[in-house]
């Protein structure tokens, strides 16, 4: 497992989501598999969310064509066989890209949320740097969103 999917999965554990990680799918009859999930975040209310994420390099078409046939194959009714419950809500997101994108390299349709990396560590950012580590730090149990904590608020000299 990948930096980015230890984020992404410590983020939506301290979120609430009960977490896996590379989860596989599709089992091919002469051994291995075909597919694996890169984080899967379930809350009891019935919310999923699968995240596929990726630091790669390749053109957007290529990155679409990528996940829309290898990353995202699963129907609703297959992710609720593998989480074991009923799915009220189903988010997709496909967490990449660190440089330049138009809207259309965003939009993969399907009802894939497209979310730029930046973006995703922004949005941490923001929560994190409002907690003083001293009333609110959060647990040892997620060392990369502690590391992130202390570094926001402690990181630069007063």
């Amino acid at each position: 497992m990948n930096f980015l999917e230890q984020l992404t999965a410590e983020w939506y554990s301290y979120k609430g989501y009960f977490v896996r990680t590379n989860v596989k799918i599709n089992k091919r009859t002469q051994g291995g598999w075909d597919n694996e999930l890169d984080v899967l975040a379930f809350k009891v209310s019935g919310e999923l969310i699968h995240v596929e994420s990726s630091w790669d390099a390749d053109s957007w078409e290529q990155r679409k064509r990528k996940f829309l046939t290898k990353k995202f194959v699963l129907t609703p009714a297959e992710y609720e066989k593998h989480v074991g419950a009923k799915i009220s809500t189903l988010r997709r997101i496909a967490l990449v890209g660190l440089g330049h994108s138009t809207k259309a390299d965003l939009d993969w349709g399907g009802g894939i949320e497209v979310v730029l990396i930046p973006n995703f560590i922004a949005d941490i950012s923001k929560e994190l740097a409002l907690k003083d580590p001293l009333q609110d730090v959060v647990p040892e149990g997620f060392p990369r969103l502690r590391a992130m904590q202390l570094a926001l608020v402690y990181g630069m000299p007063r």
